[in-house]
């Protein structure tokens, strides 16, 4: 027999393409899916965070007959910093909304998958925000939230390298 008549084994090209295209559309399916899971996974986090602080918040209120109307008053409050949107994209995002009579406190958020939350003392419970900008020197946000001016107290600042950037609560707007 010739050698060119022999039985040739192996794979040919087209067959290789043909399963390096399926891993890609493979892979890509895998990437999507699991972004989802890991936005999905932040705001739960950022909820759940918001309704502990709402839940203090309601307890200082049944201690003081007040809310919350400083920073210091809500010390010790953890968040779930892995949850949260942060620099470069991100300067705050979590602000803390104050009104000076202690009759209404509220908190918005960031979460890293791009949607905002918020819970007042009025709201019973957290809800998406979909209102103007998420944060300004305004405190549109917070404003909006809660149907009346306030004082907003931010938990995360970017341009902080000094004793931050992540801290429990920053600065005054």
């Amino acid at each position: 027999m010739k050698q060119w008549a022999r039985k040739q084994t192996g794979f040919t090209i087209v067959e290789l393409l043909i399963v390096v295209v399926v891993i890609a559309i493979l892979a890509a399916i895998t990437i999507v899916s699991y972004t989802g899971i890991q936005n999905r996974a932040a705001d739960a986090a950022v909820q759940s965070d918001l309704n502990a602080l709402i839940k203090k918040a309601g307890i200082y209120q049944a201690d003081n007959s007040r809310y919350f109307t400083s920073t210091g008053e809500i010390a010790g409050f953890v968040a779930t910093k892995t949850a949260y949107a942060t620099a470069p994209t991100t300067t705050y995002n979590i602000s803390s909304c104050f009104v000076s009579s202690g009759s209404l406190f509220g908190v918005v958020a960031l979460s890293k998958s791009g949607k905002i939350f918020y819970a007042t003392t009025a709201s019973g419970g957290v809800k998406e925000y979909t209102g103007g900008s998420w944060f300004s020197s305004s405190g549109s946000a917070c404003t909006e939230a809660m149907q009346t001016a306030g004082t907003n107290y931010n938990g995360y600042l970017s341009t902080d390298t000094s004793s931050g950037p992540w801290r429990s609560w920053v600065g005054g707007n």
